[in-house]
């Protein structure tokens, strides 16, 4: 890595289930909700979890975003984009200033935590990765700036699809 997210070999990386690990790297989910907060601020790495939340997922989102048979689209094990995570704040902050597509892509309730996602890329190729619980340490490969495509526009995404 140059001069993308700086010039350490390691960065903090998340593992979520899928489909919300895709959402977040097309651009659709710009906050990622936890029960827990976090203090680290910067670049993260989004890592698709080998599991598929079918029963939890926004069907009607997927099927408009990745395909009617999203979960035979979405990688399993693979980190899928970069982001850096601006904030982490109460969801009852942040709450009624999402769009439709974040809101049907997190659990907004209150006591929850929202970490804000800003400038995501995608990976043009996911990345192979073994995820793990809570933040972790992911050691890139060191071609990464080559491999993440442009920063994605959230609003301009959510409208295209008809979720804004």
């Amino acid at each position: 890595m140059s001069d993308l997210f700086g010039d350490t070999r390691t960065m903090k990386a998340i593992s979520l289930w899928q489909p919300w690990a895709t959402l977040v790297a097309l651009g659709l989910k710009a906050h990622e909700t936890r029960h827990w907060s976090t203090e680290h601020r910067g670049p993260i790495a989004i890592h698709a979890a080998k599991t598929i939340d079918y029963a939890g997922a926004p069907a009607r989102l997927c099927h408009r975003a990745i395909g009617q048979a999203w979960w035979e689209q979405c990688p399993l094990g693979m980190v899928v984009a970069i982001a850096r995570l601006r904030t982490c704040r109460r969801t009852d902050a942040v709450v009624e200033h999402i769009t439709r597509a974040d809101e049907a892509s997190g659990d907004y309730t209150a006591g929850r935590f929202a970490w804000a996602l800003a400038d995501v890329r995608p990976l043009g190729e996911p990345i192979p990765a073994i995820g793990r619980q809570g933040l972790f340490n992911w050691t890139p490969p060191e071609d990464l700036d080559a491999r993440v495509g442009r920063r994605l526009d959230h609003l301009e995404i959510c409208a295209r699809v008809g979720w804004a």
